[in-house]
């Protein structure tokens, strides 16, 4: 194999294995020399240490894959050239041919969770239209700016998550104090009017809200 294989995205085979259990899938990269990239994405072979079940490629960079015995899992492929611009977590090397290097185990690019006050800004604006979409009808697509995007965007206001790709994961043990207001929330498709008002009562405890952004979002609230 050219290249080796570094866990990675919070994965179930990266540093935390402690963590691994009976719900776990696994994530990981396969970092390759310039130029055989396709090679690892067109042809599985080199992953058959058990006979593959499913495969289907999500990306132009990798697969989720599934084992005949029910082992999940998903991969990125990436040359050597692409990393300094991959955002990844640090991770550990599973398998290395002798001379790579392990630096790739450490990212040179990491996300940073956006300061508070922008985050609570996204979720305001995140209500604003998300119940423009619900008031024309367009209840799902309330459903996602209110109930998903805005939710997100104030457990990001909390600070590092858990996993920096997704601030859902593990709230309910790193945040426990919100999951009877995540009830709220999250009340569920059709619901997003009590739910952009919940939230909206959570962030102006949080955080200064603009008086003329407040006053549209409460008109649309009570239309």
């Amino acid at each position: 194999m050219r290249g080796h294989s570094c866990s990675s995205r919070s994965g179930r085979i990266g540093l935390e294995t402690d963590r691994l259990d009976d719900y776990s899938d696994l994530d990981f990269f396969l970092i390759v020399e310039d130029g055989h990239k396709a090679r690892f994405i067109d042809n599985l072979d080199w992953l058959a240490v058990e006979p593959l079940a499913y495969q289907f490629q999500n990306t132009r960079d990798g697969h989720k894959v599934m084992y005949a015995d029910g082992i999940y899992a998903e991969f990125a492929v990436f040359e050597i050239v692409e990393m300094p611009g991959i955002a990844y977590t640090p991770g550990r090397i599973v398998w290395q041919r002798d001379e790579a290097l392990d630096t790739f185990a450490t990212p040179k690019v990491v996300t940073r969770p956006a300061d508070a006050a922008h985050r609570y800004e996204e979720a305001l604006t995140n209500l604003y239209v998300g119940l423009l979409r619900e008031r024309r009808g367009e209840q799902l697509a309330g459903f996602e700016l209110i109930q998903v995007a805005a939710v997100n965007n104030v457990l990001m206001a909390y600070g590092e998550t858990s996993d920096p790709f997704n601030p859902t994961r593990r709230v309910e043990g790193t945040h426990p104090e919100l999951v009877a207001r995540l009830k709220e929330w999250v009340p569920g498709y059709g619901k997003s009017v009590e739910a952009a008002a919940a939230i909206l009562r959570h962030i102006e405890a949080q955080y200064p809200v603009n008086p003329t952004l407040k006053r549209e979002i409460v008109r649309l609230l009570q239309a």
